[in-house]
């Protein structure tokens, strides 16, 4: 949450079907969507160190019910072409189901827009580096967890999150506990703590 910006997404619904559709009047429903979010973001106190806003539209052909949201970049504007638009609409539907349909109709059913304001980021920190086996105080002992992968109970050996240092790595299985969660690495698993103290697992691969 420390690293994210501060957004805002405005929409307002705009039915017509694209062949009917003006970039005149879609251009004046953004400009007034974008300058909703710079207000919201003046209104809000804090300060950003820059404003981005970006574009969409809510799509589908015409007859189907559930419409699909697809990005605009500016450039599809600059040439107001409605076959382009089309063109984004068509491939971001085989993106999303696999199957689109060029020849058909397509119509708007909403404009979007996204303003956001990019915030100061804090400075991770980096914790200490230890070697490739986490440190004997590490160690909370073993626990008797039931894998379903390989169909028994395991002595399972758990490890202490703020115990374990940069470099040090785990073989699953294993737990690794923490005061709000504990992550659960399964027989074939490998796990490499990271020099911000992050886990970064290696997912073994399981047969059925």
């Amino acid at each position: 949450m420390l690293f994210s910006d501060l957004r805002y997404d405005f929409v307002r619904t705009w039915f017509t079907r694209l062949v009917d559709a003006s970039f005149d009047s879609i251009e004046r429903v953004y400009e007034s969507l974008i300058a909703d979010g710079k207000k919201a973001l003046a209104a809000s106190g804090v300060r950003a160190e820059g404003v981005a806003a970006a574009r969409a539209a809510d799509m589908r052909y015409v007859g189907q019910e559930h419409p699909v949201t697809v990005e605009l970049p500016a450039e599809v504007f600059r040439r107001r072409s409605r076959d382009a638009l089309k063109r984004r609409f068509d491939e971001e539907h085989l993106r999303r189901y696999g199957t689109c349909a060029p020849e058909e109709a397509a119509e708007i059913v909403s404009l979007r827009a996204t303003v956001t304001g990019a915030m100061k980021k804090p400075r991770l920190e980096r914790i200490a580096r230890g070697g490739r086996s986490p440190l004997s105080s590490a160690h909370r002992g073993k626990r008797k967890v039931y894998f379903a992968e390989i169909g028994r109970s395991h002595a399972t050996p758990s490890y202490a999150r703020e115990g374990l240092k940069a470099g040090n790595r785990i073989e699953g299985p294993a737990l690794v506990e923490e005061h709000a969660s504990t992550t659960v690495l399964l027989p074939g698993d490998a796990l490499r703590v990271d020099e911000f103290g992050n886990l970064a697992i290696e997912v073994g691969r399981r047969t059925k």
